[in-house]
C-alpha cells in the first residue's frame, strides 16, 4: 500500500512538473528584462542603483544574478524561478499542515500555489511578486510557529518572522505593510507588547541590513532619490480619482480574475491558442477560498488559523488597492493565502457532512483541471518544438513576439567588443541581457523619463543618465521608433525632451541604419 501511494505521488509530482516546465523556454519581457540587465550588473560586482538602476527594490536582480551565475540565459532564469515557486509551494504545503493540522490540506494548498504559478503569463512569470511569495509564506509560517510556544522560542519564531517581512521591503516597499500586519497580530495573539517589539526588531535588522549595502558602496544617496521617486510615483491620486478607480479599474480587474486568472496563458506567439475552459479554474478556487474562510471561522479549534490566513489575504488586496496601478500580476501575492484558504476547505473532510465534503473535493478537481486543460496548448507546442524537433532557445525565441530584442542584441554582440558600451534608448532593457554587453548608464530602460511625477527626482535621474552617457561613451546609441515596445511608445519624442542628451549624440553619433523597430547610431 505505501509502495502504491509513493508512486502516485511520484506521477503527481511530475504531472505537476509537466505542467510549468514550458516556462523554462519563454521569452522575457520588459520586467524580467530590466531584473536581468541589473542582475548581470551585480553578478560584474556592480552595485543596485548606483550601477544599474530600477524602480523596485534589489532583491529581485540580486535573485537574477544568482540564477545566472553559471549560465547568464533565459532558460537559466525560468528554471531557477520554477525551483523557487517550488520550494515556495512546498513551504505553503508545511504551512497549511501546521496551521490546519491536516496532510490533505497541504497538498491542496502547495499544488495549487504550484499550479498557479505555473500557468502564468509570459510577462507574469520570474517578478518580484512571484519571488517575494516565499517570504510572504516564511514569515506566517514563524508568526504561526511562534503561537505555539510560550517561552523564549515564542520571541526567536516572531523576531524571524519580522526578518522575513522586514526584507519584503527590498523586493518592494510597500510590501513591508505585512511586518505592521504582523505585529498587530502577535500583539492581538499573545497580549504583551513584546511579541509586536521581537517582529518589529527582526523587520528592522532585515531593513537595515539593506542600509548598511547601500551605505557601504556610496549608494546611500542613491536610495534616498530612489525612494522620492517611489513615493512620488506609487499612486499619489486624488481622492476623488481613487474612488473612480476603485469603484471602475479595480473591480473590472478583480472581475477579470475570477473569471480567467491573474492573467491569460503564455501568449508570446499566436500559433497556440488562448485557451479558457473552466475559467482557468479560478471560479472554483475562488469559491473555495470563501468555503475555506467559513469552515475555519466556524470551528473553534481551526478559527485564529484562519483568521491570520483572511489577515494575510487582506493585507495583499490592501496593497493592492493601494499601489493603484493593477498590473495582472501584481495579484500574483493574492495567490499563497487563497491556496492556503483552498486548503482550509478540504481540512478534515472525514467530518463535515457528505455534501459539503462532495462539493469541495469536486470544486478542486475542477480548480486544477480549469488550470491543466488551460495551460495544455503549451505542453504540447514546448514538448513539440523542443522535444521532438529539437529547436534551440534562440529558434523559439525568434518564433516569438519579442524576437526584435534579440536580433538587435546579436547585432550589438557581433558589432560591439567585450569591453564596448552601449545604450538602447528605450524600454527593451533585455536587449543588454541578451547582447552580454554594458550599459553606458545606469538605466536600463527609459520609463522613468516620462513616469516622474516628481520634477526634482527627473532632473537628478536625467543629470546621472548625461554623467554616465559622457563619461563611458558608448559605441553604439540605439533608439526605437514609434508605437515599439507597445503601442503608445513614443521614445524618439522623449529623447528630445531630453536637449543634452540629444546635443551629445547628434555631435558624436551618426546614423548607420535601422535593426528591425531600431534605430542605430554609432560613436564617430
Amino acid at each position: 500500500m505505501r509502495l502504491v501511494t509513493t508512486g502516485l505521488a511520484a506521477l503527481a509530482a511530475l504531472g505537476l512538473l509537466a505542467v510549468g516546465l514550458p516556462q523554462i523556454w519563454y521569452p522575457m519581457w520588459f520586467d524580467q528584462g530590466a531584473f536581468a540587465a541589473c542582475g548581470d550588473v551585480l553578478r560584474r560586482g556592480g552595485v543596485f542603483l548606483r550601477d544599474c538602476w530600477d524602480v523596485r527594490g534589489p532583491l529581485t536582480p540580486a535573485l537574477y544574478a544568482l540564477a545566472t551565475a553559471l549560465s547568464p540565459t533565459q532558460p537559466a532564469v525560468f528554471a531557477f524561478n520554477l525551483a523557487w515557486q517550488a520550494a515556495a509551494a512546498i513551504l505553503l504545503g508545511v504551512l497549511a499542515w501546521r496551521m490546519f493540522g491536516s496532510c490533505l490540506s497541504g497538498i491542496v494548498a502547495g499544488a495549487l500555489l504550484w499550479l498557479t504559478m505555473a500557468t502564468l503569463n509570459y510577462w507574469s512569470v520570474a517578478q518580484a511578486e512571484g519571488f517575494a511569495n516565499l517570504c510572504f509564506i516564511a514569515a506566517t509560517l514563524c508568526a504561526w510557529e511562534a503561537s505555539r510556544h510560550i517561552d523564549r522560542r515564542q520571541a526567536r519564531w516572531l523576531f524571524a518572522g519580522g526578518a522575513f517581512a522586514g526584507a519584503l521591503f527590498w523586493f518592494k516597499y510597500p510590501f513591508a505593510l505585512y511586518a505592521i500586519v504582523l505585529m498587530a497580530w502577535a500583539l492581538a495573539r499573545h497580549r504583551h507588547i513584546g511579541a509586536a517589539a521581537s517582529v518589529g526588531a527582526g523587520a528592522a535588522l532585515a531593513i537595515g541590513l539593506g542600509g548598511v549595502y547601500f551605505l557601504a558602496h556610496g549608494a546611500l544617496d542613491d536610495l534616498l532619490l530612489h525612494l522620492r521617486y517611489a513615493i512620488a510615483n506609487f499612486h499619489n491620486k486624488p481622492l476623488d480619482e481613487r474612488w473612480d478607480w476603485l469603484t471602475g479599474l479595480f473591480w473590472v480587474e478583480v472581475t477579470t480574475f475570477v473569471q480567467i486568472g491573474s492573467t491569460p496563458t503564455a501568449g508570446f506567439k499566436d500559433t497556440v491558442s488562448q485557451v479558457q475552459w473552466l475559467g482557468r479554474g479560478y471560479p472554483f478556487i475562488m469559491l473555495l477560498v470563501a468555503l475555506g474562510a467559513v469552515r475555519s471561522l466556524w470551528n473553534s479549534a481551526r478559527r485564529e488559523a484562519g483568521g491570520l490566513a483572511i489577515l494575510w489575504l487582506l493585507t495583499t488586496v490592501l496593497l493592492n488597492v493601494w499601489q493603484g496601478h493593477s498590473y495582472r500580476y501584481h495579484f500574483i501575492i493574492w495567490l499563497p493565502p487563497m491556496a492556503l484558504l483552498t486548503g482550509a476547505a478540504l481540512a478534515d473532510l472525514r467530518a463535515a457532512n457528505p455534501i459539503a465534503r462532495l462539493a469541495a473535493l469536486a470544486l478542486f478537481i475542477a480548480a486544477v483541471a480549469g488550470q491543466v486543460l488551460t495551460m495544455w496548448p503549451w505542453m504540447r507546442d514546448a514538448h513539440d518544438n523542443v522535444f521532438v524537433q529539437g529547436k534551440s532557445p534562440r529558434a523559439l525565441h525568434l518564433e516569438s513576439k519579442e524576437a526584435a530584442q534579440l536580433l538587435l542584441a546579436e547585432f550589438l554582440r557581433d558589432n560591439a567588443a567585450p569591453e564596448d558600451r552601449v545604450i538602447v534608448f528605450s524600454d527593451t532593457p533585455v536587449v543588454y541581457f541578451l547582447a552580454q554587453r554594458k550599459n553606458a548608464t545606469r538605466f536600463p530602460y527609459l520609463r522613468w523619463a516620462d513616469e516622474s511625477r516628481d520634477a526634482s527626482v527627473r532632473s537628478a535621474l536625467a543629470e546621472a543618465y548625461l554623467s554616465d552617457l559622457t563619461r563611458n561613451l558608448p559605441r553604439f546609441f540605439v533608439l526605437s521608433r514609434d508605437g515599439f515596445p507597445w503601442e503608445s511608445a513614443h521614445f524618439i519624442e522623449t529623447w528630445k525632451r531630453m536637449p543634452e542628451v540629444h546635443r551629445f549624440i547628434e555631435e558624436n553619433y551618426e546614423f548607420i541604419g535601422e535593426n528591425g523597430p531600431y534605430i542605430l547610431f554609432r560613436r564617430r
